[in-house]
């Protein structure tokens, strides 16, 4: 069975999350990252890929690990990797214009429906868990039976 490993940022900023529009219609959004290559750790391909397709110039230790999800197919089986960052949202530029009209910092709310399954459910995890310990700071010392376990 065929193994394909990817790198995905997942970079924010408050509520918004950066994302690269593709050029291809339907309208479609995805997050900056790409395929491992032999010789490459995850993190690696992160920076490189990241570094590829857009003017943001990643380093080790600026990024930490967020989860993965594996994708099993007829085909074999893809991992992505997520990786999480917190940015100042200002513009970024695309390199590779043939495959992104633009990068954007947007609501994740408003990017969800554009994502592929895997991305919105990165992007969704990470907001949802977000406000929920913020929301538990604010109720002092309580946490939710989900968190406590």
């Amino acid at each position: 069975m065929k193994k394909v490993v990817k790198s995905r940022l997942v970079a924010t900023h408050k509520d918004k999350v950066l994302v690269l529009k593709k050029v291809d219609k339907p309208l479609r959004y995805t997050l900056p990252g790409g395929v491992k290559k032999r010789k490459e750790t995850e993190e690696e391909t992160l920076i490189r890929e990241v570094g590829e397709e857009v003017k943001l110039k990643l380093s080790a230790g600026q990024f930490q690990f967020y989860l993965s999800h594996l994708k099993k197919g007829k085909e074999g089986a893809v991992v992505k990797n997520y990786y999480l960052v917190h940015l100042e949202a200002k513009p970024i530029k695309v390199k590779e214009k043939h495959k992104f009209a633009a990068a954007s910092w947007m609501p994740w709310k408003e990017a969800l429906p554009f994502m592929d399954k895997s991305d919105r459910m990165a992007v969704r995890s990470y907001f949802k868990s977000f406000k929920r310990k913020a929301k538990n700071k604010n109720n002092g010392h309580q946490v939710s039976s989900r968190l406590a376990m």
